[in-house]
């Protein structure tokens, strides 16, 4: 067990760009009121461990509007290689002297920072004695609420450790294949929600998300999980708006399907 007398940085990195081809130039379009990246922001504000949130994104020029939006929030910003996750990551952990990052996808603003504190808790109380913590390994949370937290030691080593290019753009594959090499914890929900669909990859999550947002959100508060669960119950035509979207492979437990096939396409298997 390592020294904790000293508090550890923990940095939320908030990974984006802005080429999506599903819902073209998603991390700026509107919901209820706030991009998606303003969303993210927002709710980790009212995280209690984490000590600083930034953007990571494409050194490309599609990207230059993130880095203004970046600059109008006053979140720190790291811009490196498009398709190279683990040197993308690593160098922003690097930038902003992190002991351990919270990856979060720039499609997930409802976020809960309760979740996020609950994982970075684990860390903080157990350093050096984990590679990643994470809710995906196997996914119970709903998609869109999928946390993972990288000391810097992992990113290292995965910098060092991964040559292969598809396995460098989807980071955390590496760790998910390899559990006898990686110390992996796992934080589960009390029930198996991942068939709910709360992130945004198309025009029906868009609604949703902003039917949750207008219902919910109170400016100034942060609503978590279980109201999200409770609203659904009460009001189960809203989880029929995006139904047609979940995908079949996080129903088996797996949540980068697209990764194997990109695999299978690849002949790399």
């Amino acid at each position: 067990m390592g020294n904790t007398d000293i508090r550890k940085k923990v940095v939320a990195v908030i990974q984006v760009r802005m080429g999506s081809t599903r819902l073209p130039q998603k991390a700026l379009l509107k919901i209820h009121k706030k991009t998606a990246i303003e969303w993210i922001k927002y709710r980790l504000s009212f995280c209690k461990e984490v000590d600083q949130v930034v953007l990571s994104t494409s050194d490309t020029a599609e990207n230059d509007p993130l880095e203004i939006l970046a600059g109008e929030l006053g979140l720190g910003i790291y811009r490196g290689k498009e398709a190279d996750l683990v040197d993308r990551l690593y160098q922003t952990a690097k930038k902003f002297n992190a002991d351990a990052i919270v990856r979060v996808t720039g499609d997930c603003p409802l976020i809960d920072p309760h979740i996020v504190d609950t994982l970075i808790g684990v860390y903080r109380t157990n350093i050096g004695e984990y590679d990643h913590i994470t809710n995906i390994f196997p996914p119970t949370y709903p998609d869109g609420l999928d946390i993972e937290v990288m000391p810097f030691s992992t990113l290292d080593r995965l910098n060092t450790e991964v040559d292969n290019s598809l396995y460098r753009e989807w980071i955390t594959t590496t760790i998910m294949e390899q559990p006898d090499k990686f110390r992996i914890k796992n934080i589960s929900y009390t029930k198996n929600m991942s068939y709910l669909r709360m992130t945004l990859d198309y025009i029906e999550d868009l609604e949703l998300i902003e039917q949750i947002l207008i219902r919910l959100h109170q400016e100034g508060k942060v609503f978590f999980l279980e109201d999200i669960l409770e609203l659904l119950q009460k009001e189960p035509s809203l989880v029929a708006i995006n139904k047609n979207r979940i995908d079949q492979g996080i129903l088996d437990n797996i949540r980068s399907a697209e990764f194997h096939e990109l695999k299978e396409q690849s002949h790399l298997s």
